[in-house]
Parts: C-alpha cells; sequence; structure tokens
C-alpha cells in the first residue's frame, strides 16, 4: 500500500494575511521608560545605586572604628587573655571583623555613613 505524505501546513505570508482580511496578533507592548524602576542595587526593593570601591573602603574603615571602639574593652581581654593570641591573629581578626560590615545594605551603609 502507498503511504500518503502528511502535507505540512506553513504560516500564511503576511501578503497572504493582509490579502485574506484576517488581522495579525500585534506584538505585546513594551513597558515604557517612566514604568520600568531601574534596578541598580541588585534588591529591586531598593532604591540606592551601588557604592563604589571608594565609599566601601569608607564603610569599612568608618565600620572598623566604630566596632574597636566599642569592644575596645572585651579586644584588650581577648588580646592580653588568650594564650595563643600572637602576631598571625591581628590580621585574621582584622578580616573576621571586615567580614561583619557585609551584613549591611546599601542603604544601611549610607545611612549609618550619613551620605543619603
Amino acid at each position: 500500500m502507498a503511504r500518503m505524505a502528511k502535507s505540512k501546513k506553513s504560516k500564511p505570508t503576511e501578503t497572504e494575511v493582509a490579502a485574506s482580511g484576517k488581522a495579525q496578533n500585534p506584538p505585546p507592548e513594551q513597558p515604557s521608560e517612566s514604568t520600568v524602576k531601574p534596578v541598580v542595587s541588585g534588591h529591586p526593593e531598593q532604591d540606592t545605586p551601588p557604592a563604589t570601591i571608594d565609599e566601601e573602603r569608607d564603610f569599612e574603615s568608618f565600620y572598623l572604628k566604630q566596632v574597636t571602639a566599642e569592644f575596645a574593652d572585651d579586644l584588650d581581654k581577648l588580646r592580653r587573655n588568650a594564650s595563643d593570641f600572637n602576631e598571625k591573629s591581628v590580621p585574621i581578626l582584622i578580616d573576621a571583623l571586615k567580614a561583619t560590615a557585609d551584613v549591611y545594605s546599601e542603604e544601611e551603609k549610607a545611612k549609618a555613613m550619613g551620605t543619603r
């Protein structure tokens, strides 16, 4: 028995659609610039632009000063009483303190610095 080839239906061309009087679906509307809110910080809920490297360093410096002033007595006790505290411990402690500055959002950092 001979098989009949299935015919593929092709999409009508623009000319054929225009001639048939059938309207094509228009492309979806693109939001205008006034309705699109830019996300610059990676967090849509924040409207603050990301900090520059200098701003990050300024906050880091500010934060370290604040933390070391607030915990001066505790840091001094640690330095004097920890048996394994030596010159190699200082950079580790500084890095640990710097890492805690990363928990703050750009908005919180700017507010603490009084820049925004």
